[in-house]
């Protein structure tokens, strides 16, 4: 039978000690690893889903968009359409949304809303002005909901003039823009379809 001397029974310790050491440097690093994972994952889930809530169009507009002509003038007055959210869109504050106009000749304006042509008021919103003139169902608030249809009348400066290419760019205070981009035709009726 072979006898072991100190120094062997010493070397063996002090090999287990730096296994330890080491098993234990390892643990740790691996917890702050883990945890450093963890964390970057919930923030890129955090980043993720407010990226889909700002990039994601809340607003749709439903059916046609309509030009109604001047009395005295070939020109487009008014424009109208319906907007409503998309699927599983978040509701909207109307009156906190905003609309700017413009044109391929270089006209570029922001329209305010004009709460003069609200209903049971219906007259129309004053040039360089929308309002909101029929809420589906009615509704005495200006907050688009899931179920809610809105017809908005947009009232351009000095009117559309046939052959003329104009954008409404409508801006909800959360959520990706909606562009209107039409034409209005060569010929025009008392309500004309902008293509």
């Amino acid at each position: 039978m072979k006898k072991f001397n100190k120094e062997d029974a010493f070397t063996g310790l002090e090999a287990a000690i730096v296994l330890i050491a080491f098993v234990v440097v390892a643990a740790v690093f691996s917890y702050v690893v883990l945890g450093a994972g963890f964390f970057t994952t919930q923030k890129s889930q955090e980043v993720v889903h407010s990226g889909v809530t700002q990039a994601a169009s809340n607003l749709v507009v439903k059916g046609e968009v309509y030009g109604i002509k001047n009395t005295t003038a070939d020109t487009v007055e008014y424009i109208r359409f319906d907007v409503g959210l998309a699927a599983g869109g978040l509701p909207i504050d109307m009156n906190r949304t905003a609309m700017v106009y413009s044109t391929t000749g270089g006209t570029v304006y922001t329209i305010t809303k004009d709460n003069s042509g609200a209903i049971p008021n219906s007259t129309m919103p004053a040039p360089g002005h929308w309002g909101i003139m029929d809420r589906r169902p009615d509704l005495d608030n200006d907050v688009l909901q899931s179920d809610s249809l809105f017809t908005i009348y947009v009232t351009p400066e000095g009117g559309i003039s046939p052959r003329e290419r104009f954008n409404i760019e409508i801006k909800p205070e959360i959520g990706a823009s909606l562009g209107i981009e039409r034409t209005v035709p060569p010929s025009l009726t008392a309500v004309t379809l902008l293509y």
